[in-house]
C-alpha cells in the first residue's frame, strides 16, 4: 500500500495532490476579495483552463490526485463522516445539520465542503443576508501547499494565520489520517489543535531540503513559536537530530511565504528573489538544531545560502526577473520565484515570467511550454520530458497569479523518489 515519502524539494515526483478550481472561486464579490486573501477577483473559465495545463502536464510525469476525490473517498464510512462533520462543526454553525449532511453521498458532501453551504432562508443568518453561509466556500483551496506539508512519511497540518483558511487544514489533516493511500505515519504538527494567536504555520513556508533539514519562513503566516514547536516534535518523533533554517521574511503581501522568494530547482541550484535572499539587506536566518530528545539550540548564520552551504548544500542562485530591479519586482509579484520541481533540474512555472525564464536558459535550462508536451486539438505533444537534461516548463497562469501564488503553491507532493 503506498504511503508518504518526501525527503527533498527536487526528488522525482511520484504522486502530487491538486485541487482543480471550481465554483468556489466565483463565490466572492470584489469587496470580499481582500478578506478572502485574493489580489483580485478571477474568472473561473480562465483559471480553470490555466490550471488544466498544470494538471495535464504533471499527469505526464506523476500520478495526480484530486483533493475532492481524496476527501470523498475518506468520507466513505458513516463513522468517518461523523468524525469529519463534528470537527467542522467546531468552526461552522452546522451542528443542527449533521444528520442531514450524514445522509449525503460522500462526493456530494465533499463538493459542499469546498463550494460552500448557504444558510437556510429559515435561519436568522439566511434572512438577514442572501450571502450568508453555514459553511463558507473555500476559494483558496487550489493553493494546496498552504494547508499541509509532508516531511518524510509524516504530515504537518497547518495552523493557518487566517480563519478563512482553517477548514482547508481540517480537510487535509483528515485525509492524511483516513485515506489509505496517503495515510501519514503520524501528524508531526497538529495545526487546528495547536493554533493560537502566537502559533501559526503554513505549508508555503516549509521547504524540505533533506531528510534532516528544513528551511522555514518566519513570515506574516508562520510564527517563531510554531517553528520551535515543530522542531521539538520532529526531533522526538524521528528520534534523531534535525536542523531548521528559520528565514525572517519581510511582512509584506509579496513575501507571504518562503516559497515566494526561494525554491530549490536542482541539486546545486535555487531560484531566488535577490533582495531577500542574496542582497545586501538579505533576510536574517537563524539555525535551529534539535536533538532526539527535542532539546533546541540556536545559532546565527550569514543568510540562507551560507546556512545551507554549512549543511552541505552549495546552491547557485538564479535570480527571479534576471536580477533587474524592475523585472524582479514585477515577476516576483507574479510568483516568478515560486517554481515547482518535478525532478532534479526540471521545473514548472508561469510562462509570463519571461525574464526569469531567460535567466534559467543561461544557466543551462531548456525552456519549453507545457503544450509542447501535452499536445493540443487531439494531437500528441512534440516533446518528451525524458529527452531533456535541465528543463524549465512554462504554463499559462496570469489569471492564476492574481490569486496570489504560483506552481509550488498549487501543488502538494506526497511522494518523491529519494535523492
Amino acid at each position: 500500500m503506498p504511503g508518504l515519502n518526501v525527503t527533498s524539494e527536487i526528488g522525482v515526483l511520484r504522486r502530487v495532490v491538486l485541487h482543480s478550481p471550481g465554483p468556489e472561486v466565483e463565490a466572492m464579490t470584489p469587496s470580499e476579495a481582500v478578506a478572502d486573501l485574493y489580489n483580485d477577483i478571477i474568472p473561473l473559465s480562465a483559471v480553470r483552463a490555466e490550471h488544466d495545463e498544470l494538471r495535464d502536464f504533471l499527469s505526464l510525469v506523476s500520478r495526480v490526485c484530486e483533493l475532492k476525490d481524496l476527501l470523498a473517498e475518506s468520507l466513505a464510512s458513516p463513522g468517518s463522516r461523523f468524525e469529519f462533520l463534528t470537527a467542522i462543526s467546531r468552526l461552522c454553525p452546522i451542528r443542527h445539520l449533521i444528520d442531514e449532511l450524514m445522509n449525503l453521498h460522500p462526493a456530494e458532501l465533499a463538493d459542499l465542503v469546498i463550494e460552500g453551504l448557504p444558510s437556510k432562508k429559515t435561519s436568522l443568518a439566511g434572512l438577514l443576508s442572501e450571502r450568508s453561509f453555514a459553511m463558507r466556500p473555500l476559494p483558496n483551496a487550489y493553493f494546496m501547499r498552504d494547508s499541509a506539508a509532508v516531511f518524510r512519511d509524516w504530515a504537518i497540518s497547518a495552523a493557518t494565520a487566517f480563519d478563512v483558511r482553517l477548514i482547508e487544514s481540517i480537510v487535509t489533516r483528515f485525509i492524511f489520517t483516513r485515506h489509505p493511500e496517503v495515510r501519514a505515519k503520524g501528524i508531526l504538527f497538529d495545526g487546528p489543535r495547536e493554533r493560537s494567536r502566537a502559533v501559526t504555520i503554513e505549508g508555503g513556508d516549509i521547504l524540505v531540503v533533506s531528510p534532516r533539514v528544513l528551511a522555514i519562513g518566519v513570515s506574516e503566516r508562520t510564527t517563531p513559536e510554531a517553528i520551535e514547536l515543530l522542531a521539538e516534535n520532529a526531533g522526538k518523533s524521528f528520534e534523531e537530530a534535525v536542523t531548521i533554517l528559520a528565514v525572517v521574511l519581510p511582512k509584506a503581501r509579496a513575501t507571504i511565504h518562503l516559497d515566494m522568494v526561494f525554491t530549490m530547482i536542482d541539486r546545486d541550484a535555487a531560484l531566488v528573489y535577490s533582495p531577500v535572499v542574496t542582497g545586501a539587506d538579505r533576510a536574517e536566518v537563524v539555525r535551529v538544531d534539535v536533538d532526539p530528545k527535542g532539546r533546541v539550540a540556536f545559532s546565527e548564520t550569514g543568510g540562507l545560502l551560507p546556512g545551507l552551504k554549512d549543511l552541505g548544500f552549495d546552491l547557485e542562485p538564479i535570480a527571479c526577473g534576471d536580477g533587474h530591479p524592475l523585472h524582479e519586482a514585477r515577476e516576483q509579484w507574479w510568483s516568478g520565484a515560486n517554481s515547482f520541481a518535478f525532478a532534479p533540474g526540471k521545473v514548472i512555472m508561469y510562462s509570463c515570467n519571461t525574464k526569469t525564464l531567460e535567466a534559467l536558459a543561461r544557466s543551462g535550462f531548456e525552456v519549453k511550454h507545457a503544450r509542447d508536451f501535452i499536445g493540443r486539438d487531439g494531437l500528441p505533444g512534440s516533446c518528451k520530458v525524458e529527452d531533456f537534461g535541465r528543463l524549465a516548463v512554462g504554463f499559462d497562469g496570469i489569471e492564476l497569479a492574481r490569486g496570489g501564488g504560483g506552481a509550488r503553491c498549487m501543488t502538494m507532493p506526497v511522494e518523491r523518489e529519494a535523492i
